[in-house]
């Protein structure tokens, strides 16, 4: 019994990880953003992401209006609906 359940635990970490790496925000934060916020918003030189408090609207302001010493993000470098998607995978992460 005890192999069960631990192969269930496993069998359930690696499925949350896989979806994870399906995520279709998660090309889109690593290119823009992990270098600064870290893998999986974690933190690095800028700050921490997660747990991600935002709305949507909010995130977009802050990116392509910064009231911090993040650079300012432009449309052309990072679309509306990527910044969506990075928003949705933020909020996706545990």
């Amino acid at each position: 019994m005890k192999g069960v359940v631990s192969g269930v635990l496993v069998f359930a970490a690696l499925v949350s990880l896989r979806a994870g790496a399906d995520h279709p925000g998660l090309k889109s934060y690593e290119t823009h953003c992990a270098r600064c916020h870290g893998a999986e918003g974690r933190g690095g030189n800028g700050p921490r992401l997660v747990p991600f408090i935002f709305s949507y609207e909010q995130a977009l302001e802050q990116i392509r209006h910064p009231v911090c010493d993040m650079p300012a993000m432009p449309a052309t470098q990072l679309s509306d609906e990527d910044v969506a998607k990075i928003v949705a995978y933020l909020q996706s992460i545990e």
